[in-house]
């Protein structure tokens, strides 16, 4: 989600006043980031899941409840959190015609933009909030993104892990607030700017 938010604020400047990220995701598959002896199997392995019942296979195993509950007991610092709810809610799309496809897809897209290829293009302001106890994208890592100019601050959150809006949105929903009505008049001028730009268009 942070990857694709940043490319619309990249490709259409005028309608974003800005952006918050949430433990982005790092893309430490991309094909930059690999070895240059494990580019050829991780590229094998990739082709491997799309072109066979392989793929099919692996979904099938991953997309139960138990599964699923011990991945995310993994990403989240308080394994309470992850509730029957929260299984059933992630569960229900990935039974949807289709949905293997997607998956294999997410997984093995190498290529396109990185976090740290974007913020340099971004005209508007950035917040980045992480969980410190996020253990898929660490937030060491993170925090190497305050040296870019559109970054106006990097917010940790103690004992939170690689999901803050939901296992800590009584601590996420006040950052999001405060950087909205922070930023509301460069929106209300972006408004008024594309609403100016319609009424003259041919």
């Amino acid at each position: 989600g942070g990857v694709a938010g940043m490319q619309a604020a990249i490709d259409g400047p005028e309608l974003v006043a800005g952006v918050v990220l949430m433990d982005v995701s790092l893309r430490m598959l991309h094909e930059t980031k690999q070895s240059p002896l494990a580019r050829p199997l991780v590229t094998q392995f990739q082709r491997l899941l799309r072109t066979t019942n392989a793929g099919k296979y692996f979904f099938d195993n991953l997309a139960t409840p138990e599964t699923l509950r011990s991945v995310l007991q993994q990403a989240y610092s308080d394994p309470d959190a992850v509730t029957d709810e929260l299984i059933e809610c992630l569960l229900s799309p990935g039974m949807t015609p289709g949905a293997v496809a997607v998956f294999l897809d997410f997984i093995s897209y190498s290529t396109g933009p990185l976090p740290e290829d974007q913020l340099p293009q971004l005209k508007c302001p950035v917040r980045i909030i992480w969980g410190e106890e996020d253990p898929w994208e660490l937030v060491e890592w993170g925090r190497d993104f305050q040296k870019f100019d559109c970054v106006e601050d990097f917010i940790s959150l103690p004992g939170v892990g690689h999901c803050p809006m939901d296992e800590a949105p009584e601590l996420v929903n006040p950052l999001l607030q405060e950087f909205v009505l922070k930023h509301q008049e460069r929106s209300t001028e972006l408004e008024q700017r594309v609403a100016a730009d319609a009424a003259v268009a041919p």
